[in-house]
């Protein structure tokens, strides 16, 4: 903000602007973290991991409030022109406030970023993309602002913060569209639900089959159950071996997950799904 206030500058203003929400972004995110590491209880047998994905949805809200207010300071600064320090005045101090603010997000965002995906935390990537992306758009800022120096061209200015605030409101679209479908338990990528049924093929030896998988995401949490049919004949200790190697070896890959196998006898069978040789 104190970039944009030396320098006259929109465009520094939408930077600053998008900078007070990662604030807030970053308060959503520690909360979310909090509450969605508490443990399962008597009114949430799940646990409160979908907490981080409802702090995800707010973010991207956020943004787009951010988008709106720098498209309404951009129009006014079209309509009411006002006068863009130099480079040798408030707008060079600005510009190196900014460049400083952009290197400081930079490390914060691959921190963020890094423990994100170890803790496979849906606020922490979420808050580590808008800080990414603020990078971004203040180098583009500085560099934008060095070429309406040179040109003498003030007019560009407020035209840069539209187009920031278009780069933004797709951003935080996205956002809110990726936690939105985590809220609606979408199912995971092809290639997750192949790499399981490969597990469970490869794991389920004595079995006949594995079908009706289904897998929900909520925040760091996993949740898989399918129903696996065994020959009649075998008792449930020899069921239950295989369901404890299959547990195992899912949980290799899904750090975390809960898994639910539901054993049926082999007139339940489809022979569809996984079918085990």
């Amino acid at each position: 903000m104190l970039a944009a206030k030396v320098s006259g500058s929109t465009a520094l203003f939408s930077d600053a602007l998008e900078a007070l929400v990662n604030v807030a972004a970053s308060g959503l995110a520690l909360y979310a973290l909090i509450i969605g590491a508490k443990p399962a209880d008597d009114e949430h047998h799940y646990g409160h991991a979908k907490a981080e994905l409802l702090s995800a949805i707010t973010t991207g809200a956020l943004i787009l409030l951010a988008a709106v207010l720098i498209f309404h300071r951009a129009v006014l600064a079209l309509w009411h022109p006002e006068q863009l320090a130099t480079l040798e005045g408030g707008l060079g101090l600005g510009l190196a406030l900014n460049a400083a603010a952009g290197v400081m997000n930079a490390v914060w965002a691959a921190v963020l970023r890094r423990y994100g995906k170890q803790a496979r935390s849906p606020a922490l990537l979420a808050d580590s993309q808008h800080l990414f992306s603020d990078v971004l758009t203040s180098i583009g800022i500085v560099a934008a602002l060095l070429v309406v120096d040179w040109l003498r061209m003030p007019r560009l200015d407020p035209v840069i913060a539209l187009l920031i605030a278009g780069q933004i409101a797709v951003m935080g679209w996205h956002t809110v569209k990726r936690s939105i479908s985590g809220l609606l338990d979408e199912a995971p990528p092809p290639a997750v639900t192949e790499r399981i049924h490969a597990l469970v093929r490869e794991y389920a030896s004595g079995a006949i089959e594995a079908h009706d998988l289904r897998i929900r995401q909520a925040g760091h949490a996993s949740f898989l159950e399918f129903h696996l049919v065994v020959p009649g004949e075998m008792t449930v200790n020899e069921s239950h071996a295989i369901c404890d190697r299959i547990e195992a070896a899912l949980k290799q890959e899904m750090h975390g997950a809960i898994i639910t196998i539901h054993v049926e006898p082999p007139e339940k069978a489809k022979n569809d799904g996984v079918l085990v040789p």
